[in-house]
């Protein structure tokens, strides 16, 4: 009885969004609470943005509540809207998130557009991503730059997994390989690169108290995190991995905490790498640093 009450009361899909939304206030601003109601009815009933906006009017049929009603309360206990829905976007592409990944963040995208407007001219080059995760970079970069031989590293098997899924989706081939690069393991890849790049885990555990509740609850914490006391630690192995791994005229791409970026220089320069720079993202915060083998 109360499931008809609630079908009925929420005709169309403009209603069944605000009420959605209104419930998620609690979670998140108002605004945020709107936005994320409207890409999980979105993403859950195949609707693009415009096709929403639409039919926002349109009524709900009773399939489509039931799809809606189906995964709700996972959205209601703070799950992030990109794993409820398994679908995130980045750099104007589809990709799939579970929880073994971590959800593509819109400041890396600059990170990807810089890359891939340098090396739009440079034909077979060879990258490396160094803890792909989602394989959003890597995938983006070979989408951009179809010629290059883009391969990824990761810790994870579950992240490798949804990282190949995502090369499939997006019509690309990159060449996955598990890998820690803290071992000392033999280096699965042969030869030099022209250049590699990494967002390392960064975010200090001292810092998840400044953090949005639901990236702590939900995202995978080895993905994100690293101790106060070593907190350059997979800056310090990549820098020096990269010193040996580029080649001459090769480059090195860091995403950084923003508070340490003098000291990823700092590394970088230690390492015998040159002309290293610091990158600010949208909100002028120091968010990448590069630096070349020249």
């Amino acid at each position: 009885m109360l499931y008809l009450q609630k079908f009925i009361s929420l005709g169309t899909i403009r209603l069944y969004i605000s009420e959605l939304a209104k419930s998620l206030e609690r979670l998140y601003p108002v605004d945020e609470a709107g936005s994320v109601a409207e890409y999980y009815v979105s993403e859950t009933l195949n609707l693009s943005r415009t096709e929403l906006t639409i039919s926002k009017n349109d009524e709900l049929s009773e399939d489509n509540f039931l799809k809606l009603e189906n995964s709700r309360k996972r959205l209601e206990t703070g799950e992030p809207v990109q794993y409820v829905t398994g679908r995130a976007y980045f750099y104007g592409l589809r990709f799939l998130v579970d929880k073994n990944v971590l959800i593509p963040r819109q400041e890396t995208e600059i990170l990807v557009d810089i890359i891939a407007d340098k090396y739009k001219n440079a034909g077979k080059i060879r990258i490396l991503d160094i803890g792909t995760g989602s394989g959003c970079i890597a995938v983006s970069l070979k989408k951009y730059l179809p010629e290059a031989l883009v391969y990824a590293l990761d810790i994870s098997e579950g992240a490798l997994d949804v990282c190949k899924k995502n090369t499939e989706l997006n019509g690309v081939e990159v060449y996955a390989f598990l890998f820690d690069i803290l071992s000392d393991n033999s280096f699965p890849v042969q030869g030099e690169f022209d250049l590699i790049i990494s967002n390392p885990p960064y975010v200090l555990e001292s810092e998840k108290q400044l953090m949005h509740k639901n990236v702590v609850k939900f995202e995978p914490a080895t993905a994100l995190y690293v101790k106060d006391e070593n907190p350059l630690l997979f800056y310090e192995i990549i820098s020096h991995f990269a010193a040996l791994k580029l080649k001459k005229d090769g480059a090195l791409y860091f995403e950084i905490n923003e508070r340490f970026a003098a000291e990823v220089v700092a590394l970088n320069e230690k390492s015998g790498l040159k002309n290293p720079e610091v990158i600010q993202d949208l909100n002028n915060k120091n968010r990448f640093v590069c630096a070349n083998m020249k």
